[in-house]
């Protein structure tokens, strides 16, 4: 029996692409147009491979053509990878195999693409494994510390369970992503995640947006109107800077959370409701409990399960990661082609304080944005506060050297084939205590890449 090459290849339930060795597509079949690259009609495909970002699972940039010509090198004929192509759409899990094989004396690759996004859960879950929980978190939550680490599975060990929880850290470190994740992976997740911020509401105003009010309750209440307790109604409710709110507020959330029934304004009928809180706050709340401004039996009924994120400062390493990611975002939003950040400017950026945290350096990079004027952010493009402060003194000890500035950009941005120095290799091994299997998730690479450099660095 004979086989039309391209009916299979129409009728195949995965992506396939033939390109020669620099990667040029010069075959692509109506899967791989439409449902893994989503290519509109009169797209250039040629360069489809080259232009398209894609990562690893520990969402770390992947360099396609440096891999693939180290494929060369080493006289590979096969390659196997799962990575994530980032689309406007959202992001997609993709398996990777291509072959070389070749035409007439000339070398080609056949690449099989399978989106296996909806299959994670098939997955197993062993140690290690990668599943749609790691998917969605890595996607929400970008780094790669320890600290952050520690934060999934916190998040994870939140999702799973029904308990309050308190998210603190300084303004600027992630915390309503934390809301966003622990709901998005919960058995509530089908169910509203409703958000307030108790800062920017007067008492009266947050009393009614939190509890509803019925018709005639005040001046300007012309109908009924529910609150976001009811519209949080087997989902999550999620109340930012809780820390503000009033004795009064206090008590009555203090009410709810015990009995799980509400008082609209203006009517004392009891409206039952089932909502799982997620508060959080910059503020110390233990010392507000102290100073006689917050409810010691409100905290601990909000503190069930406590998440503090750490400043950006003590996760400086991340902010090359976190820096390609908001390049990444300016790219998609402003149609520019900037492919990352100069040394000299990162130099800056590691040796800067990041008083407002992720959220100022996500302002940096947009302020970046507006000024650059060639395809690298450069020292001038940056804010004024970032290019004139040095690192402050009470982030390093007198005569201690700032070691973290000596990470380069090509240390991230080259993550599919790693490119280090051996001071920098030290320096990623001294931080995780030499432990090589720490040092290799770090730097995203295996154990036996690891054990490789090591040895040729002779450390």
């Amino acid at each position: 029996m004979r086989f039309n090459f391209d009916d299979l290849a129409r009728e195949m339930p995965a992506g396939m692409l033939i390109t020669d060795t620099q990667l040029e597509v010069l075959y692509m079949n109506a899967y791989a147009r439409d449902k893994i690259f989503d290519l509109k009609p009169g797209q250039e495909r040629a360069s489809l491979l080259l232009r398209s970002k894609f990562y690893t699972t520990d969402r770390q940039v992947f360099d396609m053509h440096g891999c693939m010509q180290n494929m060369i090198s080493m006289k590979k004929r096969t390659f196997h990878k799962t990575l994530i192509i980032r689309k406007k759409g959202g992001d997609s899990l993709l398996f990777f195999t291509a072959r070389a094989f070749g035409v007439e004396g000339l070398e080609h690759y056949v690449f099989v693409l399978v989106d296996i996004s909806d299959e994670m859960d098939c997955i197993t879950h062993a140690p290690q494994s990668f599943g749609r929980e790691e998917f969605e978190l890595r996607s929400r939550i970008v780094g790669n510390d320890e600290k952050v680490r520690h934060i999934y599975r916190l998040i994870s060990l939140a999702a799973d369970s029904t308990v309050n929880v308190l998210v603190t850290g300084e303004s600027g470190t992630g915390k309503e992503l934390v809301a966003d994740a622990i709901h998005a992976l919960s058995k509530r997740r089908d169910k509203p995640l409703v958000k307030v911020n108790c800062a920017a509401l007067s008492e009266s105003l947050l009393e009614s947006e939190l509890f509803g009010h019925v018709k005639g309750a005040f001046t300007g209440a012309i109908k009924d109107k529910a609150g976001k307790f009811e519209e949080a109604d087997g989902g999550t409710l999620f109340l930012d800077e809780i820390g503000e709110i009033s004795q009064s507020i206090q008590v009555k959330l203090l009410r709810v959370i015990q009995q799980k029934t509400i008082e609209r304004v203006g009517d004392n009928r009891p409206i039952a409701v089932d909502m799982r809180i997620i508060a959080a706050t910059n503020r110390d709340l233990p010392e507000s409990i102290r100073k006689g401004i917050f409810r010691e039996d409100l905290y601990y009924r909000l503190n069930v399960f406590l998440i503090r994120m750490p400043a950006l400062r003590e996760r400086q390493l991340d902010i090359p990661r976190l820096s390609d990611h908001f390049v990444d975002q300016g790219n998609e939003n402003t149609g520019k082609q900037v492919r990352g950040i100069s040394k000299e400017a990162m130099r800056l950026m590691m040796r800067y304080r990041w008083p407002g945290n992720i959220r100022e350096l996500q302002n940096a990079i947009e302020h970046a944005f507006v000024l650059v004027q060639n395809n690298l952010i450069e020292p001038e493009d940056l804010p004024e506060s970032v290019r004139l402060e040095t690192l402050s003194t009470e982030m390093v000890k007198p005569g201690e050297p700032v070691t973290h500035a000596t990470i380069e950009p090509e240390f991230v941005k080259r993550r599919g084939r790693l490119s280090i120095t051996r001071e920098q290799l030290m320096e990623v091994l001294e931080k995780h205590n030499w432990n090589q299997s720490e040092t290799a998730r770090f730097l995203g690479i295996s154990r036996v890449a690891l054990w490789k450099k090591i040895k040729k660095f002779d450390l």
